[in-house]
Formats: structure tokens, sequence, C-alpha cells
């Protein structure tokens, strides 16, 4: 008997073993650019066991048949570097706007198959954008945006520095281990452009992690051909000098050339938190040539506060503070300022030009067209109770996710052109200063929910149809809020038209529970509803 469990044993043994030998010990994968985002990517990774890896792609998904893709490459970089030992292969000639499907073979099999998708090439395609920084030491918190980053799909990530704490190897490690969860369920890698924060203790970090092709790690891309650049730019080497040089003659040239611009650096130039300093030597470099060049929008980090401000010109004139004053036609919004992870701080430190501040984790969610920029912040701790966006609309917030709402609204709308009804100013001379997760606090949240019409998620879809009529156009909102009237989710529908109205929810994801659902036409509630699930 003894003899022939160990048998089992053994066999059992030997068929795990078999099996772990197919899988490539290649991980911590990664995707960026160093080139046109269009038709370049890198793919990055940390081979940990095996020999001579190869990466196998092509359009056509090919599953983990790697005799069938029919394009191939070889790491063109190999570094060890943080305890890792980094391949990066640069694909080039690829089609825009189109999903690659890959896995990397070496010696003891290949991985996962996975994907990515290249940049689009025309000013006609929308973009969504997440940004923020600061990850640092809080684990949970930055797994938590991390997945969030997976279930938003955006088309990349600006990470605005400081990864780490100590830019140790071990840290390096953890903080790519945690990436990973920024992969979709179903294989798909969103590429992250990086800046380097004060906790990069060299540019050198950032080029032997992510491949940069800059030796000053500052550096800018088109995105939808000349729809947008995007400079990234370094906080930790002198504003002035060479850097300033680049920019000042990239934003005359190339960037002369695009519908918008706009820049990601580490260090708030205006800090929102008393804990850190005015960054006067950024703001005597840049200020000037972000408003001279029309720079739209400004992603900062660093401070560990969340931050928006009103669109700014470089001002020391009556009525400015701090070097700035206000100017809806011609200024440039500063958002931040890192909350990925890192410490939060107190946001004690208000301009007469912020519009809001408040201390959470978070990142902003960019989208971008040719008309408008909009800038929203994602509350990221909810994660796990958040939905994932349609693969046909990732511009639709999914149900579950929680935006920042302070007063005044919880998009900020940058335009082209003037629009026609300005942005109010603000009723007190600072901003109050809001705090996360909040309560959705309104008149039409309250009263005798039993009363409502009742509805009930399909059981095998988990969606709710609802219908409603609006007398003349309107921005339509649906708010969704729990027992505890705390925002679940918000879907806008920007200027509706005047007549019937019909949407399909999806509440699969949500956890069982009854919800109120509110149908604001304005400022006005026109409909509401209970939802109850299971």
């Amino acid at each position: 008997m003894r003899k022939t469990n160990l048998h089992i044993a053994l066999i059992l043994l030997f068929g795990l073993a078999s099996q772990l030998s197919l899988n490539a010990l290649s991980d911590k994968i990664r995707c960026t650019w160093r080139d046109n985002p269009a038709t370049s990517m890198v793919i990055a990774w940390d081979q940990v066991q095996g020999a001579n890896p190869v990466v196998y792609f092509d359009v056509v998904d090919q599953g983990r048949n790697f005799n069938a893709y029919k394009l191939s490459r070889k790491p063109d970089r190999v570094i060890f570097a943080k305890g890792m030992n980094n391949h990066f292969v640069r694909l080039s000639g690829l089609q825009p706007n189109t999903a690659y499907y890959f896995i990397i073979k070496d010696s003891e099999g290949s991985t996962a198959r996975y994907s990515f998708r290249t940049a689009p090439d025309q000013p006609t395609q929308r973009l969504s954008i997440i940004a923020g920084g600061d990850s640092r030491n809080h684990r949970e918190a930055r797994k938590s945006a991390n997945a969030m980053v997976a279930k938003l799909r955006p088309h990349f990530v600006l990470f605005n520095g400081d990864m780490t704490v100590n830019d140790s190897s071990t840290e390096w490690e953890d903080w790519l281990k945690d990436w990973q969860l920024t992969i979709a369920a179903d294989g798909h890698i969103t590429p992250v452009l990086v800046a380097r924060g004060n906790h990069e203790s060299e540019n050198k970090t950032l080029i032997d992690m992510f491949d940069l092709a800059h030796p000053g790690n500052f550096y800018a891309f088109n995105f939808g051909g000349n729809l947008v650049r995007i400079y990234t730019l370094n906080t930790l080497i002198p504003a002035g000098g060479e850097q300033k040089n680049w920019l000042e003659n990239d934003l005359k040239t190339t960037g002369n050339s695009v519908v918008w611009k706009m820049a990601q650096y580490h260090h708030a130039i205006r800090p929102h938190t008393a804990a850190k300093t005015e960054k006067d030597d950024i703001y005597l470099a840049w200020a000037e040539l972000f408003h001279e060049h029309g720079l739209k929008l400004a992603i900062e980090s660093d401070s560990h506060v969340a931050k928006w401000t009103y669109p700014l010109r470089p001002d020391t004139g009556p009525g400015s503070d701090m070097g700035f004053i206000r100017d809806d036609a011609t200024g440039t919004v500063f958002v931040g300022e890192g909350c990925w992870g890192a410490p939060l701080r107190e946001n004690d430190d208000d301009k007469s030009w912020t519009r809001a501040s408040g201390s959470f984790n978070h990142f902003n969610w960019i989208f971008i067209d040719q008309e408008k920029i909009e800038v929203r912040s994602v509350m990221t701790d909810n994660a796990a109770q958040a939905g994932t966006v349609s693969l046909n609309n990732i511009f639709e917030p999914p149900l579950g996710l929680s935006l920042w709402s302070p007063p005044g609204g919880d998009v900020i709308r940058i335009y082209k052109k003037k629009p026609p009804v300005a942005e109010s100013a603000p009723t007190k001379e600072r901003p109050q200063h809001t705090t996360a997760p909040a309560p959705a606090e309104s008149d039409d949240l309250g009263g005798n929910w039993d009363a409502l019409p009742r509805l009930v998620p399909n059981p095998a879809s988990g969606k709710v149809k609802i219908d409603y009529e609006i007398a003349q156009q309107a921005d339509v909102t649906l708010l969704l809020v729990n027992a505890q009237k705390q925002e679940m989710a918000r879907l806008e529908y920007p200027a509706q038209p005047p007549g019937p109205q019909s949407k399909s929810l999806d509440f699969a994801r949500l956890p069982v529970g009854r919800y109120l659902l509110v149908v604001r036409a304005g400022k006005k509630a026109i409909k509401r509803y209970v939802v109850v699930k299971g």
C-alpha cells in the first residue's frame, strides 16, 4: 500500500514538473514606447529563467501556438538592473490603431498569450488616458489603482514618477509584479509612459526599467496624428538650460501643428499641501512657455493630494496669486498631485484660483477629441466593486465607478473654443476642501424608496431598461446610489434631444442590495427608481 501511494505521488510530481516546463519563466511584462506610438511598441519583461527568448506576434490571435504567428523578434536590448534580467523587444512598422497578439517563447516554454493596441493616427479618433503618480509604499492602494486601469482599458497610462520609495531592487520587483494587475482578464496590456520622480535616484532607473530613449528622461509624442502632443518633462534635472531649450523649440515647431498640447511631470509648480515648497524654478522656466504656446493641461504629482485648478496664465499683477491669475480663455489647467498609493497628505494650501482640492487615492481619467478635453478623477480604493467598460464604448463609466464630485461638478471640460456659457466663478474666496468618499447629498436622494417604481435586473444578463422623457434639450445624468447614499455610478449624456429616451444599464457586477437610480435633466430630477438586485 505504501509503495502504491509513493508511486502515485511520483507520477503526480512528474506530471506537475512536466506541466511547469511548458511555461516560460518570463515575468513582469509591460509595454511602452520609444518611437511613434501608432507604428511601434516596446515589449519588456524580466527573464527569470530559460534562454533564447523570442517574441512571436501577429494581428491574428494564435493563442500559444508560436508556429502559427507570422512575425517574430529577438530582444534588441538586455540589461541586468534592479535585480532583474530586463529584456526589451522594439517592434516597428506596425499598423496604427491595431490589436497585436503575442507570446514570449524561450528554451523552457512559452508565456500566456497577451495583446496590445497601437495608438490611433487619426485626429477623429477619441482618446482615453489615465494619468497619475506616486505609488510608493502602500501596496494595497497601489494594487487597487492598478486593477482599476485594467477595468477602464485606456489607450495608455501617463505615470508621473515616484514608483517606489528607495529605488531598490526589491521594491522595483514588487512594483512590476503589482503592475501586472493592469493587464485585463483577456490579456490586454495598456502601454505606459513614465516621468521621473524624486524617488527615482537617477535617470538611468527609467532607462533600465522602461527603455526610455532620451538620457535626460524628457521627450514628446503625438497621438491621434495631430490630435495631441504630450510632453514628458523631468523636474529632477534643471528646468532651464537644455531641457527648456528643447521644450521651447519643440513647442514652436512640432507642437505648433497639433490641436492640443499637454504635459506630465513630477513636482507640482504650486503644491496644494503646506508640506511641500513652491517650485519657483519650474515656474520661471515653463509657465510662460505653457501659456505662450497654448498648452492646455498639465498633470503634476509629488504632493499626495488631489487638486483641480481653473485655467491659469502666469501673471504677477493685481488679482494674481502665487504668480498665476485665472484666465478661462487662454489659461492652462493644472491637475494632480499624485495619490496612487503614496501616503496621503493634507490639502491645506489652496490658492484663490483652486477649483477644488482633496486627499484620497485616485488617478485622473482624461478624454480628448478635436473639440474638447474632459478630466475626471477616479477614486481607486473600490476597484473590486467597479464594473468594466464595454469594449464597444470605453468612454462610458462602468457601474460602480466612484468619481470625485467636488462643488461645481465631477468633470473639467476644456474647450478648443470658449464655450457659450463660461464656468461660474467660485462662490467663496477659496474653494471648499473636499475629501472622499462622500455621500451623494441631494434632496432627490431621500424620501420613501418603497413608494418608487421598482426595477429588477434580468437574471441572465444583469441588465435593466429605463425609460424617461425630456421636454427640451438637456444634459442628462443617471445617478446610482446605495442604501447609505454613497454614489456608486454616474453616467452622463450631454445635450440629449427632447422626447422619449431609453437606456439599458448593466448591473451584473454590482453587489446584491437595493439602489436608488435618479434621472436628472440639468439639475432637476425627472425620474426616480428603486433597483433591487438579489
